[in-house]
C-alpha cells in the first residue's frame, strides 16, 4: 500500500511539471527569423513577384532582406541585376568590396550536374535546392537581359558575370572597356598591390639529363627535382634540389688511391639556386628566361673493394621555360610547363676517363604560386 501511494504522488508531481512546461511554451510568443531563414524564403519570393511584375512587393522583400542581413553577395547580386533591368543602375549600389563579392560568387558557383552547391557567407549554413533556385533565377535573368538590348560596358560586365560567363566578364577588366568606372579603378588598385606582393612558389621537376661531348659516355639519365622559393613581380628565385640516377650504359674508368678501376655506377645530385624571369605572357601561356648556379656531381663505386669516389663540378645553367597557368583557385594558381636548360659543367676525373663536356636538361614542371591575395582574382 505504501508503494502504491508513492507511485500516485510521483505521477501527480510529473503531471504538474509537464503542465508548467506547457505554460512556459505558451509564453514563447516572440519570433527570431535568421538570415538563413530569410534567404530560404526570398529564393521563392523574389522570382515569384518578379514574374508577376509586382514591383512594390518585390522591392519591399529586398528592403526587408537588406535591413535584416546587410549587403550580402546574394542580395547585392539581385539588386544589381534588377536595377539594370529597370534602367537605374548606378555604381553607388556597391562599396569597395565589390570585386571580392564578385569573385566569391564565381568560386562558390560550382555546378554538379543539375545542382548548384555552394558555401556562402553564412559560414556553417549549407545551401542546396534553394541556393540553386536563387542562382538559377539570377543566371536566367542575366542571360535574358544580355539578349534583349544593348547595354553599357559596366552593365554588360555584371550581366556576364551573373550569367556565369566568367571568362568574358573578367576579360573586360583587363581591356579599356571599363575605363572611367569605379570597378576598373578598384581593379587597378588591387593589381598594383598584387604586383608589389611576394608570393610563395614551388614546383616538381621530372625529366632527363643528357650529357654532351666526352661526357656522353655516362649516357642519358632520368632526373627528378624539387624547387621552393618566392615570386616577386615577374622574378622567381628558388632553392633547387635534384637527383639523377640509373646505371651508366657504358663503363668508365676512375682513379683513386693509386688504383684505376672500371665502373658503370651512377647516382648524382644537384643543389643550387634557380631563377626565372617572365619575359612574355599571353592569356594562360608564359615564356620565362631561366638559369641558375649549383653544386653538381655524381658518385662512382668500385664494387670489388667497396670504395667510392664523388666527381663534382660547379654548374652554371641557362635556358627557356614555358608554362601553362591554370585558373586561379582560392589562394593558389597551378601551372604545368617544360624547362629547357644548357648546363655548363667541368667534371674532373684525373687519370680516369675524360669527362669533358656539358649537359642539356629537359624537365616537365608541375607547380603553383600561393598567396592570400589570390582571393582578389
Amino acid at each position: 500500500m505504501k508503494k502504491f501511494f508513492k507511485s500516485i504522488l510521483f505521477l501527480l508531481i510529473s503531471l504538474q511539471v509537464y503542465g508548467q512546461i506547457d505554460d512556459i511554451e505558451n509564453l514563447m510568443t516572440r519570433r527570431f527569423i535568421s538570415c538563413p531563414d530569410i534567404i530560404y524564403n526570398v529564393s521563392w519570393l523574389i522570382p515569384e513577384y518578379h514574374k508577376k511584375g509586382n514591383k512594390d512587393t518585390l522591392q519591399a522583400v529586398i528592403n526587408y532582406w537588406e535591413e535584416r542581413c546587410g549587403k550580402t553577395e546574394e542580395l547585392l547580386r539581385c539588386k544589381i541585376i534588377l536595377s539594370i533591368e529597370e534602367g537605374f543602375f548606378s555604381e553607388g549600389l556597391y562599396e569597395n568590396n565589390i570585386l571580392k563579392l564578385v569573385r566569391a560568387y564565381e568560386r562558390s558557383n560550382t555546378i554538379h550536374g543539375d545542382k548548384n552547391v555552394q558555401w556562402n557567407h553564412y559560414s556553417s549554413f549549407r545551401f542546396n535546392d534553394y541556393a540553386y533556385r536563387l542562382n538559377r533565377y539570377t543566371v536566367e535573368l542575366s542571360q535574358t537581359l544580355l539578349e534583349t538590348k544593348e547595354r553599357s560596358a559596366i552593365e554588360t560586365f555584371f550581366l556576364r558575370i551573373y550569367a556565369n560567363d566568367f571568362e568574358k566578364g573578367f576579360q573586360m577588366l583587363d581591356s579599356d572597356e571599363l575605363d572611367g568606372t569605379k570597378i576598373k579603378e578598384l581593379y587597378m588598385l588591387e593589381k598594383k598591390k598584387r604586383e608589389q606582393t611576394v608570393f610563395f612558389h614551388n614546383d616538381w621537376m621530372f625529366g632527363v639529363w643528357i650529357p654532351q661531348g666526352n661526357l656522353e659516355v655516362l649516357g642519358i639519365h632520368p632526373f627528378i627535382g624539387y624547387r621552393g622559393g618566392i615570386k616577386y613581380k615577374k622574378l622567381t628565385t628558388d632553392i633547387a634540389l635534384g637527383l639523377k640516377f640509373v646505371k651508366s650504359p657504358n663503363t668508365y674508368k676512375v682513379y683513386t688511391d693509386g688504383e684505376l678501376w672500371d665502373t658503370d655506377h651512377f647516382l648524382g645530385g644537384y643543389i643550387g639556386l634557380d631563377a626565372g624571369l617572365e619575359m612574355f605572357r599571353l592569356k594562360s601561356n608564359s615564356i620565362d628566361l631561366i638559369g641558375g648556379i649549383a653544386f653538381d656531381g655524381f658518385d662512382t663505386l668500385n664494387e670489388d673493394v667497396e670504395s667510392s669516389k664523388s666527381i663534382n663540378s660547379l654548374n652554371l645553367n641557362i635556358g627557356l621555360g614555358y608554362k601553362y597557368h591554370f585558373k586561379k583557385q582560392n589562394f593558389s594558381q597551378r601551372y604545368i610547363g617544360v624547362d629547357f636548360k644548357y648546363n655548363f659543367v667541368n667534371y674532373k676525373n684525373p687519370n680516369g676517363t675524360n669527362l669533358d663536356g656539358n649537359v642539356f636538361t629537359v624537365n616537365l614542371v608541375i607547380g603553383n604560386v600561393i598567396s592570400n591575395l589570390f582571393s582578389y582574382y
